[in-house]
């Protein structure tokens, strides 16, 4: 399980240092992939593939199905962390993720999620008003 947050800086080259208590959950062969809110997911290739195998799946005569499949597919990169652990950004994952140099990553138990540090600010605000006094029930089912 992917937990806690970590504020590591881009390099020169846009190598992101993933943290090193990140690293065996993940493994040695990652995939990078946009995801909805603007941010970046790191996941474990096998975890990513298992993950997109579901939605592979679904009926590809929905219009809904086939777009996110290609939504996702087509911005998801494979990666192998050098052996200091980084991995390289493209230019469209920086661009959507809106990432410069400052990132925070944060554990989003099967992925790492990388944020633009004000973004995530904006986006923690909201969930801290949300779940401060939470008293209901999370759907689970999909």
């Amino acid at each position: 399980m992917l937990k806690g947050r970590a504020t590591p800086k881009l390099d020169e080259k846009n190598r992101l240092t993933v943290p090193v208590r990140y690293r065996k959950e993940l493994g040695f062969e990652v995939t990078v992939v946009c995801e909805p809110e603007h941010c970046l997911g790191v996941y474990g290739r096998e975890v990513f593939e298992a993950q997109m195998r579901r939605f592979m799946e679904a009926p590809a005569t929905l219009r809904q199905v086939r777009d996110y499949q290609r939504w996702m597919n087509a911005r998801a990169e494979d990666v192998e962390p050098d052996g200091q652990g980084r991995i390289t950004l493209t230019p469209q994952q920086r661009d959507w993720a809106r990432v410069d140099r400052e990132v925070i990553v944060i554990g989003g138990g099967n992925r790492l999620e990388v944020w633009n540090p004000a973004n995530w600010a904006d986006r923690e605000a909201q969930l801290d008003e949300e779940f401060a006094d939470f008293d209901g029930l999370i759907a689970t089912d999909g």
